[in-house]
């Protein structure tokens, strides 16, 4: 019997010292960490798109002194049911160059799984200043070709499109953060009279505007505070912190005794551009519409000479313009294809800016042997998460288009001026006193691939409602045009939870 004793007390004395140990082993290795994936449910569509209606409406704007008052005007896209009045208004900011028709397709998405939503979409002021009136003939026709001969073949002629001179819009030099938040502010006041919820949101520098917006004191003689005005904001691969309030002064950036970019006294001094040009300008920008234009209606023709130094058709001209396999930058992207009967070469540019992500990325060179032209093909479905074809049509609107062809200056200034925290600042309430429930929502192959992206904002409103989430394999501009896009199943759900 004693010896039985004895074993039990062993096997006691193990288990207690397994459990001692079992006490002790977090404290010097590593826990393990729970992988869950993100698991969205399937929504169903209570508006087709059919159903859905779109207006482009406008009010008045921000009264800036040095502006031509026709253009002291907000501007907005708004999609809705006629039948069904709604309880809840989002209302979604673009980000930078970017114009309503960015966001076209999320808000229908939106709008298809809510009965009682409506979606405003900010076409901010600049968007008016372009010349689009062939663009919308080309629409009405369904001829693309009478776009290309006026934007591309006759660029810089009497007879075609000539960008709008810099010395005539000095008055973008005036047109900065507080304007723009000021016409946000007439249209967010607009929403609240036709619904009891309003929610505002914003993409990419969108949401970093839509961020100082909740932070913003309108008042004059009293608090007017933004974030009062709203029930929810929503940040879509983008935040303060990460796509503006950098603490940057608002100085002229150059080299030496090189000036590039004008500080906000010169632009108001007559000097620089008062619209960003480096890279981006309003030329290229109509290129851009026009190959959609070509892709919506003539897809399957080769392209006009001149855009490509090698036979292609329409639909292969607008894919190699911005698929992530074929440009420099697998952010500022979409996924959406592949070129078929291709010659390629490396792309070292695209590895250098993105890493291991731009690995498979090429240079279409010209026509593979075999083949007569370069086409178009839908790739891979796991990879591949936008449809080049609604992506077309979205950039093909007569009310608006995609882009914001001449983008102030001074907005870009302005943006990068403010600490995270808006202590002190002007015009503006620390933001730890703003408390609206916030949900921010990153792209894995976007701006805001980590959780780490929304830290900084997240921590300079200790104590407020966030959820933060990341969808994988999306690029930046593929977290507002995917289709059966998540982030409108999770907009949907948190929307649920507001109170």
């Amino acid at each position: 019997m004693s010896g039985m004793r004895g074993f039990f007390r062993l096997r006691l004395s193990i288990l207690f010292g397994l459990f001692v140990l079992g006490l002790a082993l977090p404290s010097c290795l590593p826990i393990p960490q729970i992988r869950l994936d993100l698991d969205l449910p399937d929504l169903a569509t209570v508006h087709p798109n059919q159903t859905i209606r779109t207006e482009y409406v406008v009010i008045d704007g921000y009264e800036e002194i040095n502006t031509p008052e026709i253009y002291n005007r907000a501007y907005y896209e708004r999609y809705f049911v006629p039948a069904d009045p709604p309880s809840t208004i989002i209302v979604l900011m673009p980000g930078i160059y970017g114009g309503a028709g960015s966001l076209d397709l999320l808000a229908r998405r939106l709008m298809s799984t809510n009965r009682s939503l409506e979606v405003w979409v900010i076409d901010r002021r600049a968007n008016v200043l372009e010349d689009r009136e062939v663009m919308k003939q080309s629409i009405r026709s369904g001829n693309p070709y009478l776009a290309y001969d006026y934007y591309i073949k006759n660029f810089g002629k009497p007879e075609g499109f000539n960008p709008i001179p810099p010395s005539d819009l000095r008055f973008l030099a005036f047109w900065g953060l507080e304007v723009h938040l000021r016409d946000l502010h007439n249209v967010i006041l607009q929403a609240k009279t036709k619904a009891p919820k309003v929610v505002l949101g914003g993409h990419s520098l969108g949401a970093a505007i839509v961020g100082f917006y909740a932070a913003s004191d309108f008042g004059f003689d009293a608090p007017d505070l933004g974030f009062e005005h709203i029930d929810g904001l929503i940040l879509i691969d983008g935040a303060l912190g990460r796509t503006g309030g950098f603490d940057r002064k608002p100085e002229g950036l150059g080299i030496g005794p090189l000036e590039f970019v004008p500080g906000t006294e010169g632009l108001r001094e007559g000097k620089g551009e008062p619209y960003l040009t480096y890279g981006l300008s309003p030329r290229m920008f109509a290129r851009r519409d026009v190959l959609a234009l070509l892709a919506r209606f003539k897809p399957d023709d080769l392209a006009p000479e001149g855009l490509y130094p090698f036979p292609l058709t329409n639909l292969a001209a607008f894919g190699l313009h911005e698929d992530d396999q074929y440009g420099i930058s697998t952010v500022f992207s979409s996924s959406w294809g592949e070129a078929i009967g291709a010659k390629t070469a490396g792309n070292l540019g695209a590895v250098l800016l993105a890493g291991s992500d731009a690995f498979r990325n090429q240079t279409v060179v010209g026509v593979a042997e075999g083949f007569d032209y370069v086409d178009w093909g839908l790739g891979d479905p796991s990879r591949e998460r936008s449809d080049i074809a609604e992506v077309a049509r979205e950039m093909t609107f007569s009310d608006t288009n995609r882009s914001e062809w001449y983008f102030p200056t001074r907005l870009a200034l302005d943006i990068g001026e403010y600490d995270i925290r808006l202590e002190d600042s002007k015009g503006f309430i620390p933001n730890a006193r703003v408390t609206t429930p916030t949900l921010a929502v990153g792209a894995g192959r976007g701006l805001v691939p980590d959780m780490n992206g929304f830290a900084a904002y997240q921590n300079a409103r200790p104590g407020s409602a966030f959820s933060s989430y990341v969808l994988p394999g999306l690029t930046h501009f593929d977290i507002v045009q995917t289709s059966n896009n998540p982030l409108a199943t999770l907009i949907h759900l948190w929307l649920g939870q507001l109170r």
